[in-house]
């Protein structure tokens, strides 16, 4: 008997490729047993970036700053989001889909699962940050759903008060199903991080 279909699908951070997360697909897909895993890891656009002097990368949107009071390429993140999800709904059967970004991908991901219309097993929000968290009224598609927010308390790219006031935004806006938890390492995925994810997804898939 064949295993039931699941899809992951993951997004790169600012500068990284469609291949960045593949790898931490595949160790999520080992670890979390009962799925036939399909893995998608969609690739950004090459764009220049104003934080980093124009210079082209590939970016999901445009970043002027990651402080709270930076202005904020709302139509890029739109658009990116839109793209993301439109892909998503467009996936085959009617598995379960698994979402998840790191650093600018983490800030598509959301805006993403507050925009598809195929229901999400789970929303993984890893080293990044919510720009004009004020602004971020949600969506119950992305509210109601569980959500692992993972960040390192030594990150200098994305300092961790940024991801405690995506947590409070979260909080604030209804999110119930909400799990933060933050490691001493820098701006990446550690071990600990990848085990603690593989029984997250365990115990929200039931």
């Amino acid at each position: 008997m064949s295993l039931p279909r699941a899809h992951l699908v993951l997004l790169h951070g600012l500068g990284a490729d469609a291949s960045d997360l593949r790898p931490v697909g595949e160790a999520l897909a080992a670890w979390v047993p009962g799925r036939d895993w399909c893995i998608h890891t969609p690739a950004a656009p090459v764009a220049p970036v104003s934080l980093n002097g124009g210079l082209r990368m590939p970016s999901w949107f445009d970043i002027y700053g990651i402080e709270p009071t930076a202005p904020v390429d709302q139509a890029g993140i739109a658009a990116a989001a839109g793209r993301i999800a439109a892909e998503i709904d467009t996936l085959p059967g009617d598995a379960p889909v698994w979402l998840g970004g790191f650093s600018q991908g983490g800030v598509v991901a959301l805006h993403a699962a507050c925009r598809v219309q195929r229901p999400l097993a789970g929303l993984m929000l890893l080293s990044t940050w919510l720009p004009d968290a004020t602004g971020f009224a949600g969506a119950p598609a992305c509210i109601e759903l569980p959500i692992f927010v993972g960040h390192g308390t030594q990150d200098d790219i994305v300092p961790a008060p940024a991801a405690e006031r995506l947590v409070a935004r979260l909080r604030a806006v209804g999110a119930t199903a909400l799990t933060a938890r933050f490691y001493p390492m820098a701006h990446q995925i550690c071990p600990e991080e990848l085990g603690d994810l593989a029984e997250w997804m365990s115990a929200a898939s039931g």
